[in-house]
C-alpha cells in the first residue's frame, strides 16, 4: 500500500508543477505580445502550429504600415521552457512573400497563419 500513496503523491505533485510551468509561460506570451504590440503604427499578427506528435511553434510578427515585417519572434518546442526567440530571417520581409513561403515544416505554417491575420487587419483597416 506504500507503494501506492508514494505514487499518488508523484501524480499530484507532477501535475501541480506542470500548471505552474503553464502558468509562467502564459504569462510570457501575454507580456511578449503585449511588448511587441506597443509600436505605434503597422499590424500585429499571432500564428500557432500545433502537432500531435513533435514539435509545434508560434510566430509573433510586428509589420510597418507598409506590411514589412519590423519584428519576428517564434517559440518552438515541446515543453513549457520554450521561450520566445528573435526570427530575424523574417525581418525585412513582405507579408506577400511569407504567404508565399511553401513548407509542412511546422514553423512555416505558423508564420504563414501570423501573415494572414495581418493581411486581414490590412483587408479591414
Amino acid at each position: 500500500m506504500q507503494w501506492w500513496n508514494s505514487a499518488i503523491v508523484l501524480f499530484v505533485t507532477a501535475w501541480f508543477l506542470q500548471i505552474a510551468l503553464s502558468y509562467v509561460q502564459s504569462k510570457h506570451y501575454q507580456q511578449t505580445v503585449r511588448m511587441m504590440s506597443s509600436q505605434g503604427s503597422g499590424f500585429l499578427g499571432v500564428g500557432v502550429a500545433k502537432r500531435r506528435l513533435g514539435i509545434g511553434s508560434v510566430v509573433v510578427l510586428v509589420t510597418d504600415s507598409n506590411c514589412v515585417v519590423t519584428q519576428a519572434k517564434e517559440l518552438t518546442g515541446v515543453t513549457v521552457f520554450g521561450r520566445f526567440k528573435q526570427a530575424h530571417e523574417f525581418v525585412g520581409r513582405t507579408v506577400h512573400e511569407l504567404l508565399a513561403l511553401s513548407s509542412n515544416e511546422s514553423r512555416l505554417h505558423a508564420v504563414r497563419m501570423a501573415a494572414e491575420k495581418i493581411k486581414q487587419q490590412l483587408e479591414e483597416s
